[in-house]
């Protein structure tokens, strides 16, 4: 979509220059990060002044917004978005013009992991971060080129590793001050100020996040006649957005995350502690498979090392055949873009992914349920060999770390027992080299050897990288381009 978000609406009007600014309502992303609801942050705009109406935009600086990324190793500021009331000249951009900082997460803090601390909760002081380009924008975003097109926002962008599996050392909130004069395109002048300008709010901080903001949150599939319920977010794709959309059936992913968002977790870390969802929502990976994405939030690990399982498993089976019915019509109803719509998925064409947690669940639901899903992407998951002998007959793409003492031994059990059920299964000797998935524009090495083993007709693909731990593969697997195309490329018969 291209209208601006509810985050957007909020930033701009929100605080009177010159003035210590905590700014900016949260976004329904936002607010669900902080606990919020989902669908009733996602409903009309509220003031951040409360009733009565906005406060009168004055000339100058509107407020900031956190520009954030999330990666394999966790949710990362990739820049700050400098709203102003005008067109901005590019022109007027001095390198050193804003002082830009951001805020360590709260000690303890690693994404991903069960019963973490808030990682905005920190009492750090902020942390000064060197600027790397500037130019403007019309809306607060980055663009993958740095050039400057008419807009009134400054796009103050950040370095930003390579390397995706880096943990994350950010939390959401930042700083910034402007330090030089900065000219609009009418040639009004805007002085330096002292002001230190936050994104800090009384509803959460306000923050753009690349690939996730497009999700709707907090939805719930439900069974009255076993009062059973499962909460879970939904990507739906931009052309289903557009008009006749709903005429079109769609891939269907199913990304499991793992048992770190249980428990204490909420929807909006399901796709923020790591990039087991939110990948498959990223515009480069839209242009290049365009689907749905649906992920579940569980209040508790869905199966445990004792290969014991909670009801949620069979709950989320019932939720992907909710889908493959061709009813679902419960996009925001406050979107004039998706109201009433109704959702038709390609039955032939619905897959399956996760890592730890979600991969045993992903397995179990193939192997459960053989007929539903056309292949599987499995990250560092196991199984007891005698419960997925289903499998055998069925697509799969399993990655492991050698230094993975559950996920790749146990497979190594499976495999036996698969062949002889009538499996092909593809098991290189060779362990291949973690370091050729980043850059992940510079993957053509990695590429060959991937799909030259996919290329040996296995049914399924047991690839394991040397000296990636269980950890590691959450952080690095799930950006392996050949392993996401040979995904998309299996269709059910």
């Amino acid at each position: 979509m291209t209208n601006l978000s509810r985050r957007d609406f909020v930033a701009g009007g929100a605080v009177l220059a010159g003035t210590f600014s905590a700014i900016g309502l949260a976004s329904p992303e936002v607010r669900a990060a902080s606990g919020g609801q989902g669908f009733m942050a996602a409903s009309s705009p509220m003031p951040d002044d409360g009733p009565g109406g906005h406060k009168k935009r004055v000339p100058g600086l509107q407020g900031i917004l956190a520009l954030c990324e999330v990666t394999g190793g966790g949710q990362k500021v990739y820049g700050i978005a400098v709203e102003y009331d005008a067109a901005i000249d590019p022109a007027s951009l001095a390198p050193d013009i804003y002082a830009t900082a951001v805020f360590p997460a709260a000690k303890g803090f690693f994404a991903g992991m069960p019963q973490e601390p808030d990682k905005n909760a920190t009492t750090a002081a902020a942390q000064p971060r060197a600027v790397q380009a500037l130019y403007t924008n019309a809306e607060p975003a980055l663009r993958p080129d740095g050039k400057s097109v008419a807009g009134r926002y400054v796009i103050a962008e950040f370095h930003h590793d390579p390397d995706l599996s880096l943990p994350t050392m950010d939390s959401d909130k930042v700083t910034l001050t402007q330090t030089k004069n900065v000219r609009t395109a009418s040639g009004a002048v805007y002085a330096a100020s002292k002001t230190v300008w936050s994104n800090a709010g009384h509803r959460g901080n306000s923050v753009v996040i690349r690939g996730v903001d497009a999700w709707e949150q907090s939805h719930w599939w439900w069974d009255d006649t076993r009062s059973a319920w499962l909460e879970y977010s939904i990507y739906l794709p931009k052309s289903f957005l557009e008009k006749g959309g709903e005429n079109k059936a769609y891939p269907l992913v199913l990304a499991v995350t793992h048992s770190g968002t249980s428990y204490d977790g909420t929807c909006a870390q399901t796709l923020t502690e790591q990039c087991i969802a939110s990948i498959w929502s990223l515009p480069e990976e839209q242009d290049r498979h365009e689907c749905v994405v649906i992920t579940p939030r569980y209040e508790r690990t869905t199966m445990n090392d004792y290969w014991e399982h909670t009801p949620d498993i069979e709950n989320t089976y019932k939720l992907v055949q909710s889908f493959l019915q061709n009813t679902w019509n419960y996009g925001n109803p406050n979107l004039d873009d998706r109201r009433d719509k109704v959702l038709k998925i390609d039955p032939k064409r619905v897959y399956c992914t996760g890592w730890s947690m979600g991969a045993m669940t992903s397995l179990w639901l193939m192997a459960k349920h053989p007929g539903t899903f056309a292949a599987g992407l499995i990250i560092a998951g196991q199984q007891r060999p005698s419960d997925v002998v289903a499998l055998a007959d069925q697509k799969l793409l399993i990655i492991t770390g050698s230094e993975d003492n559950k996920a790749t031994p146990w497979n190594e059990k499976c495999v036996p027992v698969w062949e002889q059920a009538g499996a092909k299964v593809t098991r290189p000797a060779e362990q291949l080299d973690p370091a050729l998935i980043f850059p992940v524009d510079k993957q053509q090495k990695l590429t060959d050897q991937v799909n030259g083993y996919l290329a040996k007709g296995g049914n399924i693909t047991f690839l394991t990288f040397e000296g990636v731990d269980h950890m590691g593969s959450a952080r690095k697997f799930f950006y392996i381009n050949a392993a996401r195309d040979w995904l998309f490329n299996q269709v059910k018969a």
